[in-house]
């Protein structure tokens, strides 16, 4: 009897065991929108109901530092590869590569150029490749050829397409035969009125109102669809805005000749290619030549940027203080608002909300950064997580009981800065897929 007993209790031993390799964890949809340039503080400068009914039914951080520079292509790829700028290789939004010989501006097709994409894996790829299905409503990249795949939905860039129109799509994707398990919503404002106005401005109030209808909207359209509840909706933009003034604006020409450099992005920092043989006279001329503005040489950039290993950074950069501008001259555009400016800047901080059944309820976080929200999406989407800068355990606190346990392969390296060359990244990320596959 004895025998008998320990023999059936071996093999229901053994099936448990089983059974419980072989289950997996409830699949967690996760949608994640961007308001661009909408700063920290917004949420209380005009009464804003619907940003503050997902705080008070889920969790709040009030610091979220971004990266260097604080502008928007640059940020939202560290959103969805949890790299600084100078790992995963969208540097600026204008910017030229000494190795490929490429530039790459928003004003001109070479965006969807593949190379300038490529020194990153970003989290639809990823998602992808683990079985699931993504879908991406104009969110900066999405629309690019990026390691042979596009996300499995995505919609062209058009920013005359209609955040109604936007969120339909989204929609569609979460409830049909085949459903994405995420979801991306990209939307330009706060950030095109912030320039024209400036933040200070008394009418950016209706501005940050319409926003907030906006997102009462898509609460409206995610219970309409029974999703609202089975979601995890975080909310979060790429950077804040500080006011500026055509009083502070400083001119290159006046104190350098055109003829020594090109220009490669500016204000507020402005990145700056000397000519053949003119490295030393650019960077004498330019070193002292304004109180508002610091001149570094690549090797000298501070580390706490994580913003000079990489060969689209140029050999000269200059910075300008807060709510200054440079420019060649006065010619240029020149805009009330702006950002770009140092990340550690109060004004440059963006916004991060969250909600659904893997977050807690009213729970409000003091600080986190913007390289810790990749890791907390593939602990969400219980997917491998490529090499990155950013830490899960940073913002684990912001998970309720019900949310995913973290499997062995979602805790994945976190990297120094500089420390991902193009081929060591695809090396990397070439292991991580086959953990990923051989555990899921």
């Amino acid at each position: 009897m004895t025998s008998k007993f320990i023999w059936v209790a071996f093999i229901l031993a053994t099936l448990t065991l089983s059974i419980t390799f072989s289950l997996q964890p409830d699949e967690q949809k996760v949608l994640l929108v961007s308001f661009d340039g909408f700063r920290w503080d917004y949420l209380y400068r005009v009464p804003t109901p619907h940003f503050h009914y997902v705080m008070k039914n889920g969790v709040h951080v009030k610091q979220v530092t971004n990266i260097f520079i604080t502008k928007t292509y640059p940020n939202h790829y560290t959103l969805v590869t949890g790299l600084f700028a100078e790992n995963h290789g969208i540097v600026a939004n204008d910017m030229f590569d000494s190795i490929l010989n490429k530039s790459f501006s928003l004003d001109t097709m070479n965006i969807y150029d593949s190379e300038f994409w490529e020194e990153a894996t970003p989290i639809w790829i990823t998602n992808q490749r683990a079985g699931h299905t993504s879908g991406a409503a104009m969110w900066p990249g999405t629309d690019v050829k990026i390691h042979q795949s596009f996300p499995t939905h995505y919609m062209l860039y058009n920013e005359s397409v209609s955040f109604e129109d936007r969120v339909a799509k989204i929609i569609e994707w979460f409830t049909s035969k085949e459903p994405i398990n995420l979801g991306l919503l990209y939307w330009e404002d706060p950030d095109d009125m912030g320039h024209t106005l400036g933040p200070d401005s008394p009418l950016m109030g209706p501005v940050i109102s319409d926003i907030d209808n906006k997102l009462g909207y898509l609460i409206q359209m995610l219970k309409k669809a029974k999703l609202w509840n089975t979601l995890n909706l975080i909310i979060t933009s790429d950077h804040g805005m500080t006011q500026c003034s055509e009083e502070r604006v400083i001119e290159l020409d006046q104190y350098l000749d055109k003829d020594h450099y090109v220009l490669i992005d500016q204000s507020p920092v402005a990145a700056i290619l000397p000519k053949e043989g003119k490295f030393d006279d650019v960077y004498e001329a330019l070193a002292h030549a304004h109180p508002n503005m610091t001149v570094y040489k690549k090797e000298e950039i501070p580390e706490r940027w994580h913003y000079k290993y990489n060969s689209r950074i140029q050999p000269i950069i200059a910075v300008a203080d807060e709510g200054w501008y440079i420019l060649q001259n006065k010619s240029d555009d020149f805009m009330l608002g702006n950002h770009g400016y140092d990340n550690m800047l109060a004004e440059m901080h963006p916004i991060f909300l969250a909600h659904g059944p893997a977050f807690r309820k009213n729970f409000t976080r003091e600080a986190m950064n913007s390289t810790d929200l990749y890791p907390l999406l593939c602990h969400l989407l219980n997917i491998p997580a490529m090499p990155h800068n950013g830490s899960l355990g940073n913002v684990q606190d912001l998970l309720s009981s019900a949310a995913p346990r973290a499997l062995p392969y979602t805790q994945s390296t976190t990297l120094l800065h500089g420390s991902v060359k193009p081929g060591e990244y695809e090396q990397e990320e070439s292991y991580a897929y086959f953990v990923g596959v051989s555990l899921g």
